[in-house]
């Protein structure tokens, strides 16, 4: 039995979500053709599926559930039947004896902050559910109405269902008008940054993000550190505006605090759709010069997209590149031959 079965059997439907790099909708076909091993995975994290799955019953209406759960990927992407079982095994034995308790099923995991308050706005939408009572206080903020210092009373969940909503009250407007006049504080102006990320912001917000981004990094009212740059740079990852959003990807590679491992980590995990040519090999050197754990690390979840493979091993064979990096690409291979051997 897969997953998308059992919740057909119960009766109810379901929406399947990846949270891996950035929280985005799986089609139901995508989704069974993944659990029945004739699609491999494509968007892996860490060698994991990510999920978020949300389901409800037509016929009670307001009652819905929401698992959320981590499944190990074998070399080639496809999702190991086993932990996916034994996460099912779980739930038969919790719908056959609902008043025991059962602990946590496997497989399971807790989203960070930042990702639950999203999936739980996209979750209310989805439901067609109303917004919650901090959505108005997160738009009149984000208006100017209520003075840009007056952050403190602003709920995450309020910030996250004015993302998941830009295409309603003029959000998308608003936001735009916020972030053009650089005038949010630093707290607020990260947080819907990187909530930002698992939207694909139009052309207008685009601008105004890279211009807010321009604008700190040419002030010295506001100390520029890994944290905010990276959130810009999350902001801007699925972004409709190709070109801008690799002009700033580049001039963020420029900067001296690109080689932060925060900043390194955020451009591999949601950035990679732009790390080719001489992206590519100024992201590679700077995780060379991060130490070999680092590149290690970070070249082996990069690996594993799709597509990314081919590009890293002909950015390998650059003959640009330095004796740094010609290294860490030689302990990479001695190791993987040393694994290989065992």
């Amino acid at each position: 039995m897969t997953i998308s079965q059992f919740v057909s059997n119960s009766g109810a439907q379901m929406r399947v979500f990846d949270l891996g790099r950035r929280i985005s909708k799986i089609a139901q076909s995508d989704f069974e053709a993944i659990e029945n091993l004739t699609k491999s995975y494509p968007s892996p994290y860490l060698q994991h599926a990510w999920l978020g799955i949300l389901s409800w019953n037509p016929k009670e209406p307001g009652q819905h559930n929401i698992w959320f759960l981590k499944l190990p990927l074998d070399e080639q992407n496809y999702i190991q039947p086993g932990p996916r079982d034994a996460f099912l095994q779980h739930w038969l034995k919790v719908a056959q004896a609902p008043d025991q308790q059962h602990g946590d099923a496997p497989c399971h995991y807790k989203p960070d902050t930042q990702r639950m308050a999203y999936f739980h706005a996209t979750a209310v939408r989805t439901l067609k559910q109303p917004a919650s009572k901090f959505y108005e206080t997160s738009r009149a903020y984000i208006s100017g109405d209520l003075g840009w210092d007056n952050w403190q009373q602003l709920g995450l969940q309020g910030l996250a269902e004015v993302v998941v909503r830009l295409d309603e009250d003029n959000n998308a407007r608003l936001l735009t008008q916020a972030f053009s006049q650089s005038l949010l504080p630093q707290a607020p102006r990260n947080a819907l940054l990187n909530l930002l990320e698992n939207a694909t912001p139009d052309a207008g917000l685009s601008v105004a993000i890279t211009d807010n981004l321009a604008a700190v990094m040419a002030t010295d009212d506001e100390v520029l550190n890994a944290t905010t740059l990276s959130a810009f740079c999350r902001a801007l990852s699925s972004s409709v505006s190709r070109d801008l959003r690799q002009q700033t990807l580049s001039v963020v590679l420029a900067h001296p605090l690109a080689g932060d491992i925060e900043m390194l980590s955020a451009i591999g995990s949601r950035c990679w759709q732009d790390l080719f040519g001489e992206r590519l090999l100024r992201y590679l050197e700077l995780l060379a010069a991060a130490g070999n754990e680092t590149f290690m690390a970070l070249i082996a979840d990069l690996m594993t997209i799709p597509s990314m493979r081919e590009r890293i091993m002909g950015a390998f064979r650059d003959e640009s590149r330095s004796e740094q990096l010609s290294n860490a690409i030689g302990y990479l291979f001695s190791v993987a031959r040393s694994g290989s051997a065992h």
